[in-house]
């Protein structure tokens, strides 16, 4: 007993939670089984890497800012299995396109489930242990004036486009302004080639530009996010039905 004592000093010591909160199902385990020293010691080091994982997990859910979880799990694909294509999004769970530094364009109609998809995509980034950051479109440029007031604009922009996944939603709710407009110019800017960006709107594509204050501002900021962007567009309400009007959670 002194000899186990002296052991869970040492591994409290180590900082190695997941081995000492394991060891007595361990120790039981191997006198049971007979486990041999190799697999004991895989085993309990087994231990400490899943609670590692599974921490860094936390922190980094945490660190996207989701606010109310959404996963691919609980997305039901066949509500709208005409209008929206099951099997390019889950290609896009692969997170390849995290790899690959690819644009995502979720495009339809109010309740169709865009935000959860990207929610879910984003969700599957992290378990993936990729780095992710959530945002409300609008919430971010409020965010980046204010950074601009207070002076600390690059360090707030260098924040936001370091992830390897950038999410803004609700992109085009209303005209953006002169401000609003520069400032996604220079997230874009950033981002091209260093990092993937998913944004979802309940604008078609074709209406995006007239959203800017500048069209030329507003071309090269599309032409950047459009040119090679995995697309899930539905074009109007005719084409799918909407989560909210019939009452289903998604």
């Amino acid at each position: 007993m002194e000899d186990k004592h002296h052991l869970e000093q040492n591994l409290r010591q180590l900082k190695l939670p997941g081995i000492l909160e394991n060891l007595d199902l361990r120790l039981k385990e191997a006198q049971e089984n007979q486990i041999g020293y190799m697999e004991f010691l895989t085993l309990v080091i087994q231990d400490q890497m899943d609670q590692r994982n599974a921490n860094t997990f936390q922190k980094n859910l945490k660190a996207a800012r989701f606010g109310q979880i959404k996963t691919m799990e609980d997305f039901d694909f066949l509500f709208n299995k005409d209008a929206i294509n099951a099997k390019k999004i889950r290609d896009l769970a692969t997170c390849r396109f995290i790899d690959m530094k690819e644009p995502v364009i979720i495009a339809g109609p109010p309740g169709i489930g865009k935000t959860h998809i990207a929610k879910a995509l984003g969700h599957e980034a992290v378990r993936r242990r990729y780095s992710v950051i959530f945002s409300k479109f609008y919430a971010l440029m409020r965010m980046m004036e204010e950074a601009e007031i207070n002076g600390n604009y690059i360090k707030i922009r260098r924040k936001i486009t370091k992830p390897a996944l950038l999410v803004l939603d609700d992109f085009a709710l209303r005209k953006l302004s002169t401000k609003e407009a520069e400032f996604f110019y220079d997230i874009i800017d950033c981002r091209l080639g260093a990092g993937a960006l998913i944004i979802t709107s309940n604008r078609p594509l074709v209406d995006w530009i007239g959203t800017f204050p500048d069209p030329v501002i507003g071309g090269a900021i599309l032409d950047r996010i459009a040119s090679n962007a995995h697309k899930i567009i539905v074009n109007s309400v005719k084409d799918a039905k909407s989560f909210r009007k019939e009452g289903n959670k998604n």
